[in-house]
């Protein structure tokens, strides 16, 4: 791996993506591809790296560019296009470069065409990041650098958005000086920002103290775009780009501390008269509900997270939740997201429209089995039957095999529908036990697409209930429609040191090309960080809500 002074990200689009703005509006968005690598370059510099792009609609240059990389690039961002799908050579040359690769994504593969939603790159890159639109870029590349750029090399950048720090050159502008001496002058440099910093921020909570009796906005949109232009003006071309990213630190920093004084005086916090409200056990359960039947995934969750329960069980997991509306149940288990296709988007659905929440959650191993009537080769099947999920799952064997497929509302569903049926060309992708209560053979073929195959549980209620052991919150959030809007949001986080677990997003009804986030961070119940990034949030960003407070087991 090449070892700069300063990391160099090779940015990597591949086919018809020199179309963006023109192709596809409602999966690409109307930006271009130069706006893309002029947002990235952009947040490169923030971060303290060189970017470098390439763009072919050709497979063979794509992976002469990932070679050639080898040679003076730390990592890879890549955005292989239709590539992503079928493309082993270019999977190949990732795993032959030996470098950092992260896979972006600007629409939701995941919850496009079946096609789509196999990425035959994945097994070799970093990690995964897609349906943010534009920002899947940023995202990605600050989690390759924080996590795999940085990480390798023991520290993160020297200061955010600049360059290399004289201690990184061997020259320096007066002679005579060596590394010992130059560092002296830069740590008399960082005591005097110090100084300067807590002057600043001492004005910052003189301002909130005015602000609160006042009842004025924390967040001023046009006297923070005034600072910026005036930061930039001073700094000159060369440094105007990097001193804006400074500043917008500094400003968002400031407003942090505005809001950690405003919060212990606003009685008035909606989102926090919520919080206040919350319940705090799980003991009155009694009864649970479940979408599907004896042997689905579903009856798993359920019997691993309440044993003692009743269940009850439900043809669909908007069936489940309407027990919990009818009083029938006092809680619903419904699956979230998988290992290998990612989420259940219509239980993302569910959540907003019934206005539910999350209370507790688990995973569960998904080990699907090919389940056919006694006597049924491998040769006789002609379609198989599952739910969307387990067909997605095990795409590459029903592709491999030339099966149809044959929607079912459930896994174990699909099992019944097997032995009631009597046909010896369908065969049910469903777990083993499913196959078991059905009286049906499992095939020793392996069907699924990986062998750590998991899916994430959730159990949702009525009402919002925080244990208190609870170690994860689970938010949605409407965000502004600006560029890099994804980022500031996530940084608060990141200021207040909580970590993002997952994130997905969502197209909003009724406002094409608007998307809703959901974002998971780690942090303990009803921490004061995690509160304090909430209010700050909420104040600042058009719509966030919390979906639960709750414990991963």
């Amino acid at each position: 791996m090449a070892k700069n002074a300063i990391p160099v990200i090779l940015l990597i689009n591949g086919p018809n993506l020199n179309l963006l703005g023109k192709r596809s509006r409602e999966h690409y968005g109307t930006f271009t591809l130069e706006q893309v690598q002029s947002a990235f370059r952009t947040r490169a510099e923030a971060l303290g790296v060189q970017s470098r792009f390439f763009q072919s609609n050709s497979e063979g240059d794509i992976v002469t560019a990932i070679q050639e990389a080898m040679g003076y690039a730390d990592g890879i961002v890549i955005n292989a296009g239709a590539h992503t799908h079928y493309s082993y050579a270019i999977m190949d040359a990732i795993e032959a470069s030996g470098l950092p690769v992260m896979e972006v994504h600007i629409s939701n593969i995941h919850k496009r065409e079946p096609f789509r939603n196999v990425s035959v790159i994945r097994q070799a890159c970093v990690g995964q990041i897609y349906g943010l639109g534009l920002d899947s870029y940023l995202v990605g590349l600050e989690k390759l650098c924080r996590e795999h750029i940085f990480a390798q090399r023991g520290h993160p950048p020297t200061v955010a958005g600049t360059a290399a720090s004289p201690s990184d050159h061997a020259d320096s502008d007066q002679p005579g000086e060596d590394l010992t001496e130059l560092r002296a002058r830069i740590s008399d440099v960082d005591a005097e920002l110090m100084r300067v910093f807590n002057q600043r921020m001492d004005l910052a909570e003189k301002i909130a103290h005015l602000k609160v009796m006042s009842n004025t906005a924390v967040y001023d949109a046009a006297r923070e775009s005034e600072v910026s232009d005036l930061a930039r003006q001073r700094a000159g071309e060369d440094m105007a780009t990097r001193v804006d990213s400074l500043m917008k630190t500094m400003m968002r920093i400031s407003r942090e501390r505005q809001y950690d004084i405003l919060m212990k005086t606003d009685t008035d916090w909606p989102l926090g008269r919520d919080l206040a409200g919350a319940g705090h056990s799980l003991d009155h359960v009694a009864v649970v509900a479940y979408g599907g039947t004896e042997g689905s995934y579903s009856e798993f969750a359920a019997k691993k997270l309440f044993p003692d329960k009743e269940l009850l069980s439900a043809r669909t997991f908007s069936g489940a939740c309407e027990y919990l509306s009818e009083r029938k149940a006092d809680v619903a288990v419904l699956p979230l997201e998988n290992t290998v296709v990612g989420s259940v988007d219509n239980v993302f659905e569910l959540l907003q429209k019934k206005n539910l929440y999350i209370v507790r959650a688990t995973s569960v191993e998904v080990a699907h089995r090919l389940a056919v009537l006694p006597g049924t080769r491998l040769t006789d099947i002609r379609r198989v039957t599952s739910h969307p999920q387990g067909l997605s799952q095990c795409s590459e064997a029903i592709i491999r095999n030339g099966w149809e497929t044959v929607v079912s509302d459930n896994t174990a569903f699909s099992a019944q529908e097997v032995a009631r049926l009597n046909d010896p060309t369908l065969a049910a992708i469903s777990s083993e036990e499913a196959a078991r209560i059905n009286q049906l053979e499992i095939l020793p073929v392996e069907v699924c697409n990986a062998d750590r195959n998991r899916t994430r549980f959730i159990v949702v209620s009525g009402d919002l209930i925080i244990t208190p052991d609870a170690d994860r919150i689970s938010t949605l959030m409407h965000l502004p429609h600006r560029s890099g809007a994804l980022v500031s949001a996530l940084q608060v986080f990141a200021d207040r040191g909580l970590n993002l677990s997952a994130i997905s997003s969502r197209p909003i009804p009724g406002t094409p090309g608007e998307y809703a986030f959901f974002l998971d961070f780690i942090c303990p119940s009803m921490g004061q960080e995690a509160l304090l990034a909430l209010y700050q949030l909420s104040s600042e960003m058009p719509y966030v809500k919390v979906l639960g407070w709750y414990v991963e087991e």
